[in-house]
């Protein structure tokens, strides 16, 4: 069975700086945790998986597409990303929440009856009519995920969900991840080895933009077998 993605000696540079190098992966099942140290290339494979970025070299399939600049608009509909700083239009929370449906074509009484369900999900019910940019980061991460989720994408991509947030908005956030998971393939980047254990099923230990080792959570966590991954899950340099 092919999987969800397949990315063939994929390279993606920025003048001098090469962020994936020459990399060969396939994704069939989730959830899967992108780890490795920062720098290492993870946000920029997660933006080449969300069609943000485009590889210099190499070639991305999702499914039986393969993903070009000429289709890309059309593929980016199946996937959506959270970037780890919320990224908010100057409105009402709804309003944030609804824009993606719109965007769409949904009719607004679809609109708002969905981005309601999504709020709630995310325990935001009373906050539809606030302005989004004035509530608290953890408030504005929680906006930005029920926006996310309310487009009922095929992949969900996910920069660092948790950082820097209190314990109340992660736990609100891990839990509507967790129930997300049951329906599309989702793909987190993450320092946080507790969201991991809770959120996927399987892991890619990333540096310097190769894939250095694949597999369930508990073998790259609990018995890594290449020593760069043993270093980064001791952390270590």
């Amino acid at each position: 069975m092919p999987g969800i993605y397949r990315l063939n000696n994929i390279s993606k540079k920025y003048e001098r700086l090469t962020a994936i190098d020459d990399l060969t992966l396939e994704i069939e099942d989730g959830p899967v945790a992108l780890l490795g140290y920062s720098g290492a290339g993870k946000t920029t494979l997660l933006k080449l998986l969300a069609g943000l970025e485009m590889p210099s070299a190499g070639t991305i399939r999702f499914k039986d597409m393969e993903v070009t600049q000429k289709n890309v608009s059309s593929f980016r509909r199946n996937v959506t990303m959270l970037f780890q700083e919320p990224v908010l239009f100057n409105r009402s929370v709804l309003e944030n929440v609804m824009y993606g449906l719109t965007v769409r074509g949904i009719n607004r009484d679809e609109a708002i009856e969905r981005s309601r369900k999504a709020l709630a999900n995310l325990r935001l019910e009373a906050f539809e009519s606030r302005k989004a940019t004035k509530l608290s980061g953890g408030e504005q991460q929680r906006v930005s995920l029920a926006r996310a989720l309310v487009l009922q994408p095929e992949v969900l991509l996910l920069d660092e969900p948790t950082s820097n947030l209190d314990p109340a908005n992660a736990t609100v956030i891990v839990e509507a991840i967790q129930e997300f998971t049951k329906k599309s393939l989702v793909i987190i980047s993450t320092h946080n080895f507790f969201d991991v254990r809770r959120l996927t099923k399987y892991a890619l230990y990333i540096e310097k933009g190769k894939v250095i080792e694949t597999g369930t959570i508990n073998d790259i966590l609990d018995n890594p077998k290449d020593e760069r991954v043993r270093r980064f899950v001791n952390g270590l340099f």
